[in-house]
This record gives C-alpha cells, sequence and structure tokens, in this order.
C-alpha cells in the first residue's frame, strides 16, 4: 500500500503539472484503471536443479492490476506516462523428481511506462493502438513454505539489482467520452518483462474511468 500511496502523490503532481501546460496542448487525460494481468506459465521442467530450482515451473496465474496514467494528447497522437502495480497471487508448485507440491505466493510488481497512442476516429467513441515501454520492479521479501510431503522451503527475495527488468508493451483500447472531461475506458495489452533467462509474458486487461482536461 506503500507503493500505491507513491504512485498517487507522483500522479497527482504530474496532474497539476499537465493541467498547468494544457493551454499549450489539444488535451490532457487523466485515467485509473483496474483489471487483471493475465501471467502466462514461466519456466519449464529442464530448468529442475535439486536442491537449488526443485519446483522450476509457476503456472498460469491472474491477479489483481491497480493503475494510474496521465496522457497528453495531440490530435491523434499522444503520449502516456503510467503506472501499473500487480498484487500477488497464490499458486501451488510442482517438484517434477518426486510429484511434490507446494503453495506459494507469487511476486507484487510496480511498473512505470511510457506509451505512444494513436486514436484514428474522433468523437465519443474512440478507439486506439498503444505501444511502449519501461521498467518493471519486483517488490519482494524473504519467505518460507512447507511442502506436502513436509519439506521446509527457504525463498529468498532477489538482490536488489535483480529486481529491475525492461518491459515492452502493445496494445489496443477503447475510450467512451460522455463529456470532454469525463468518459471510461477499455484496454489491453500484451506484456514481456525482459527477465533472464527468458521474458514473462502476460495479456493484462483493465477498465476504468478517464478525466479530462
Amino acid at each position: 500500500m506503500n507503493v500505491l500511496k507513491k504512485l498517487l502523490g507522483a500522479f497527482a503532481i504530474l496532474g497539476v503539472f499537465s493541467a498547468s501546460v494544457s493551454g499549450q496542448v489539444r488535451h490532457v487525460e487523466l485515467s485509473v484503471l483496474a483489471g487483471i494481468n493475465s501471467h502466462f506459465a514461466y519456466g519449464t521442467a529442464a530448468d529442475y536443479v535439486l536442491g537449488q530450482n526443485d519446483f522450476p515451473v509457476t503456472p498460469a496465474h491472474g491477479p489483481l492490476l491497480l493503475g494510474l496514467g496521465a496522457a497528453l494528447r495531440w490530435g491523434r497522437f499522444g503520449i502516456e506516462l503510467e503506472g501499473r502495480y500487480t498484487r500477488a497471487a497464490s499458486v501451488v508448485l510442482t517438484d517434477p523428481s518426486d510429484g511434490d507440491t507446494v503453495a506459494v505466493k507469487t511476486l507484487a510488481h510496480v511498473s512505470g511506462t511510457v506509451s505512444l497512442v494513436y486514436s484514428p476516429l474522433a468523437g465519443r467513441l474512440r478507439p486506439y493502438l498503444e505501444a511502449g515501454g519501461g521498467l518493471d520492479v519486483v517488490l519482494a521479501k524473504d519467505a518460507t513454505y512447507t511442502t506436502r510431503d513436509g519439506y521446509v522451503l527457504d525463498v529468498p527475495a532477489p538482490a536488489p539489482k535483480d529486481r529491475f527488468d525492461p518491459e515492452v508493451h502493445a496494445g489496443a483500447g477503447l475510450f467512451l467520452d460522455f463529456s470532454r472531461g469525463f468518459g471510461l475506458r477499455l484496454d489491453g495489452r500484451y506484456v514481456w518483462v525482459l527477465d533472464s533467462p527468458r521474458a514473462v509474458r502476460s495479456l493484462q486487461f483493465a477498465g476504468g474511468l478517464v478525466l479530462g482536461f
């Protein structure tokens, strides 16, 4: 929740700044979104290492997603700064060597991105395309779990340098304007978090309110 408070504060400052320059651009829009971050399964049984990586595959899961965005728009084009927070989720991991299982929490994470947005149509109903990138940050602490067969599993938090990964995304969505200053938004995007040794992929689906200035 401290992360969310910091994000809210940062976007409040950005909103004040955006309003101060709104006379120089066509439109300023602030978005508040909620949805799901539908992660694909990642890791393979080939990554199994006895005593080091006994549960190598994380199954698909879809935790809650919250987002805040601020966009400056010129005609059909816009640039959006956005922060998104993905909550931890409960998943069950399996040891491929003996079938032992353990219920764990995935890592919550936040991202900060910049996107180019293109809206080909004017009017109250505005579909759009988007593409961009930024940084994804893992929020983690040490954890301990007990497997089904009674083994204790210690999961250390990633080292600070390993918590930051580049992110790129592409997607599409729809704005529904009730007035110049208020509307709804639906947003979907495909996300690649460029983690090592392989990218973590997800589909994000979100909707929420848009305030215009």
